[in-house]
């Protein structure tokens, strides 16, 4: 499955979703659709220029542990 890039829109909304891509936790924009894993060279952004909370966490994961949310 292919990651999904769209044009910002400026509703940048960053969350997890249920979807895994090879090991890796899936997050997804609300705001454009678009889509990140930890492994991509770009990191999201709220529309106010924070970082996203859904992606900090999983920044702070152990690689491989894509799913194990709950904490």
């Amino acid at each position: 499955m292919p990651l999904t890039v769209s044009p910002c829109r400026q509703l940048c909304d960053w969350t997890r979703t249920p979807a895994v891509l090879d090991g890796q936790q899936v997050l997804a924009c609300r705001g454009c659709g678009s889509q990140w894993v930890r492994g991509e060279p770009w990191t999201p952004a709220q529309a106010d220029g924070s970082p996203p909370a859904a992606v900090l966490e999983e920044l702070r994961r152990p690689a491989g542990a894509a799913g194990s949310a709950g904490s």
